[in-house]
């Protein structure tokens, strides 16, 4: 149900950023649209760039990166997709040492075990 799935993004908000903790719906909308993320063509996905590249400071980002083991959720077109995998290039590049002394590694959730992988 609509009222369902605003519980459960209010949960998970609070879940990520405890000032939602005590927030309070005061008007929502939910929309469902079959089919209107974007799809790669079949075969395409191994020919996306990798995340992680053989030039020690340089590292690729966006929806549409492969991230190898780092591989996080859906792997078409979408906004969360981007999001992780900069934080990855991010961790990527601290790992190597190339980020001025920072290796601070940005943690991201998991995907909940009821959200298709695709």
């Amino acid at each position: 149900s609509d009222q369902a799935i605003v519980e459960l993004e209010m949960k998970l908000l609070s879940e990520a950023y405890a000032g939602f903790k005590d927030a309070k719906v005061v008007d929502s909308c939910v929309k469902r649209y079959q089919g209107a993320v974007s799809w790669f063509s079949p075969g395409s996905f191994s020919k996306r760039p990798p995340l992680a590249t053989s030039v020690k400071n340089v590292c690729c980002a966006g929806d549409w990166v492969r991230m190898g083991s780092r591989e996080h959720g859906a792997k078409g077109l979408c906004q969360e997709r981007a999001l992780v995998s900069g934080y990855e290039a991010a961790n990527e590049l601290a790992s190597r040492g190339v980020l001025n002394g920072n290796r601070r590694m940005k943690q991201r959730l998991e995907i909940r075990d009821d959200e298709p992988a695709y």
